[in-house]
């Protein structure tokens, strides 16, 4: 189910990059200094978390390890860019309680 979610979170990514990078959508204030790359990045986080939901439907435990480090070093990494929202604190709750249920003996079995 999380592995779901996850795929919608990223095609959106992968969506609104698409649209800042073809100026249908407004850069966020937040990100106004690396301009369009922005959406380029989005793009490239995009390709990266769609990868990532291959990994992990398929039950891959590269795409646990990955996920357990790189989505609350990403979290981490975007409230320093915008400390202001709010969204940012949330998902990094979200993102500790889904390491630490990664981290469950029988999670662990179903992913070697």
């Amino acid at each position: 189910m999380f592995a779901i979610f996850m795929m919608i979170s990223f095609c959106m990514d992968f969506y609104y990059g698409g649209m800042m990078v073809l100026g249908y959508i407004a850069i966020p204030s937040a990100h106004t200094t690396i301009g369009v790359y922005c959406g380029v990045l989005l793009l490239f986080g995009g390709m990266i978390g769609l990868t990532l939901f291959y990994g992990l439907w398929n039950l891959k435990n590269w795409a646990r390890l990955i996920l357990q480090i790189g989505f609350p070093a990403q979290v981490i990494f975007n409230i320093i860019i915008d400390s202001m929202s709010l969204d940012n604190y949330f998902l990094l709750a979200v993102s500790i309680i889904v390491a630490t249920y990664l981290q469950l003996p029988n999670r662990r079995e179903q992913f070697s």
